[in-house]
């Protein structure tokens, strides 16, 4: 199995499709498609881009979960999406947006600590409505930039006939204007070179329950389009090709909601229980990142490395102490 190697300088692994050739001893542009093809590859999907990486940031979107901002939209569009923890036992996404910048995202909601350890890898820049001043002053200290509604960023409006603060939404394309280029420095996850390269789930499975709270379980089912949420609000829904449950340590973050909920904070680094449904299968194993910035490492029981097939992918950040994952 050969698994695409981490990238410390570059921002995706880069493959010369083509040689050129000829009698004279000139040097060909590797951005020619006549001489020779500069493919690409994507750090968060594994897959190939001919036309080269994108040319703006990528961005994380916070999105919210619950029933009184339905429905999702954007969500579909984006290359990874990450299930998190916030107050009271609800959930909340961060959906990471690189090779596509859809013109209304949402809905969108405030930023969490979590935040950090989701962005990092991705070198991407965090959209939110607003967030509380220590989980601002968090994200200063872990060089995470922000772009937000409350900080008077544009691309931000208001869907007309639905109450705030369920009803903001976000044009991408709008903020690629704003923002420079940004490439991610490392594959978010250890992609494998295809998909016939990639490590086999030997326990066949057509569905999946991740509870992350009394409050709150995402269902999954696996059909010809990929992983897809039974119990999603999304129009369309993302389908993932890797759908990933990662269980890791959570934390009091420090401070109360409005509503004096106890905000916590899933520290996204280390190590832990790992169960990855790859395909129409699942391998159980562990999960490990050096660091905030660090690639996520997956193995299988026995150590040996998992190989991700390149696509979509999906990751449920649970908690270590009370969440719980079952198949079928």
């Amino acid at each position: 199995m050969k698994l695409r190697a981490t990238v410390s300088m570059l921002a995706a692994a880069v493959v010369l499709t083509a040689c050129s050739s000829g009698d004279d001893d000139t040097t060909d542009d590797p951005n020619q498609k006549d001489g020779s093809e500069l493919v690409q590859i994507s750090p968060l999907t594994g897959e190939r881009l001919e036309g080269g990486l994108p040319d703006h940031a990528p961005f994380a979107v916070k999105i919210d979960n619950t029933s009184s901002a339905a429905p999702q939209t954007g969500l579909d569009q984006a290359d990874l999406v990450v299930e998190e923890t916030v107050e009271g036992g609800a959930t909340r996404l961060a959906a990471i947006f690189y090779s596509q910048m859809p013109e209304s995202v949402g809905h969108v909601r405030s930023v969490r600590a979590t935040d950090i350890g989701i962005a990092k890898p991705a070198s991407a820049h965090i959209v939110a409505s607003g967030g509380a001043p220590q989980t601002f002053d968090r994200l200063r200290e872990a060089e995470v930039p922000i772009v937000s509604e409350d900080g008077g960023a544009g691309g931000f409006s208001r869907e007309p006939g639905k109450a705030a603060p369920y009803n903001v939404l976000v044009n991408l394309r709008h903020l690629t204007e704003q923002i420079g280029p940004v490439r991610p420095s490392v594959p978010y996850l250890p992609w494998a070179e295809t998909a016939e390269e990639a490590t086999p789930a030997p326990t066949p499975v057509t569905a999946a329950s991740v509870r992350f709270s009394n409050f709150h379980t995402t269902e999954w089912t696996h059909g010809e389009g990929g992983w897809t949420r039974a119990n999603g609000l999304a129009q369309p829904e993302f389908a993932a090709r890797n759908l990933l449950v990662l269980f890791a340590d959570e934390v009091d973050a420090g401070y109360r909601d409005p509503a004096g909920n106890a905000v916590p904070e899933t520290n996204f680094v280390g190590s832990g229980r790992a169960v990855v449904f790859a395909g129409g299968g699942v391998i159980e194993g562990t999960w490990s990142k050096q660091d905030h910035a660090s690639q996520i490492q997956l193995a299988d029981a026995e150590g040996n490395p998992i190989g991700l097939a390149p696509g979509k992918s999906w990751i449920e950040l649970v908690n270590n102490s009370t969440a719980d994952v079952n198949w079928r």
